[in-house]
């Protein structure tokens, strides 16, 4: 029988916020945190343009261009 090795969401999340510090005492902690919310904005906006240009090629509107 095959292991089922696929990450549930609880471990995503937590992988993803072990990087955050929620320790925000300190300068370094805040630069920290900083940098990794603005990595999420960044890969947020490439999210929104992807869709943006797949839902231009789907539907071919003429609002896209």
């Amino acid at each position: 029988e095959l292991e089922d090795v696929t990450p549930r969401a609880g471990q995503i999340l937590k992988q993803t916020y072990d990087k955050f510090d929620t320790n925000m005492r300190s300068d370094d902690a805040l630069l920290k945190n900083y940098g990794l919310l603005s990595c999420f904005r960044k890969d947020l906006h490439k999210t929104e343009t992807y869709l943006r240009v797949m839902k231009c090629r789907r539907f071919g509107e003429a609002s896209c261009a």
